[in-house]
């Protein structure tokens, strides 16, 4: 059967894409030892939880969504606490992002959304999106400090638009800055494979890889998963305070997506 040209194209795209990774990986990668781990709970109230004063919580005042209805308590509409939930580690390991008949490799995982785990050799470029990220990719990002903000295509237009708003608040990294690479380490992407509306995930600091003996890695990720957003500053908070803690601080933006 004749090959599809494009398939050549893309193929063609993706080992210049690997090939450039090699410099990358030369640098030397530094493992974080971590605080005390700990859970806060962003209660259903019209405050931020860090008691930042009325006018910069995200609320009906003016703060980071100004105020305007997001299915979040800034609305009076969310009945469930949004709690940074503790996940364990996976281990890490590169495979391929295709299949020897073309198709996309499937990475597997214990949690939903993962914290960390197998993933393809490339990661995406650090920016919103509107169609899927496939997961392979972006816990690549996670690997390299990122927070990523998932949300399921059916969700609320309402907890899409908090999202947005969380998404463009947060911070550039300043590392990255320094480095002449403006970002602030974060995804925002749709994610069919959530069991919830929304979610977001960040890998912690690596203590021990066990995996070439069989076992799992000794650290833990942080997540939170819900329906509808309590605070948009608290996440703000939580994209800033849990970002870069993982095993890697590469700056540099991935390759994903390709060019067409």
């Amino acid at each position: 059967m004749a090959r599809d040209p494009s398939l050549d194209k893309q193929i063609t795209a993706r080992l210049l894409a690997n090939k450039r990774l090699v410099d990358r990986y030369r640098r030397p990668v530094k493992t974080k030892i971590p605080l005390v781990a700990f859970l806060l709970l962003f209660g259903c109230s019209t405050h931020s939880p860090s008691g930042t004063p009325p006018g910069d919580d995200g609320g009906v005042d003016g703060g980071v969504d100004g105020g305007t209805p997001d299915g979040g308590v800034d609305a009076g509409v969310c009945t469930s606490a949004n709690t940074i939930v503790e996940v364990p580690l996976e281990c890490r390991a590169h495979i391929p992002e295709f299949l020897d008949d073309g198709g996309m490799n499937t990475p597997q995982y214990l949690h939903n959304p993962p914290v960390s785990g197998e993933h393809y050799p490339i990661w995406a470029r650090w920016q919103k999106y509107t169609t899927t990220v496939p997961r392979g990719y972006w816990v690549h990002n996670l690997e390299h400090g990122g927070v990523i903000f998932l949300y399921r295509p059916d969700a609320p237009q309402s907890v899409k638009d908090a999202l947005n708003r969380v998404y463009d608040a947060i911070r550039l990294e300043q590392d990255c800055v320094d480095q002449g690479l403006p970002h602030n380490r974060s995804i925002l992407t749709p994610d069919p494979l959530l069991d919830v509306p929304w979610a977001v995930t960040v890998s912690g600091p690596e203590i021990q890889n066990n995996c070439p003996d069989g076992g799992q890695p000794e650290g833990v990720g942080y997540q939170i998963k819900s329906d509808c957003v309590a605070s948009e500053q608290a996440l703000v908070d939580f994209a800033v305070n849990y970002r870069n803690q993982s095993i890697e601080e590469i700056c540099d933006q991935g390759d994903y997506p390709y060019p067409p």
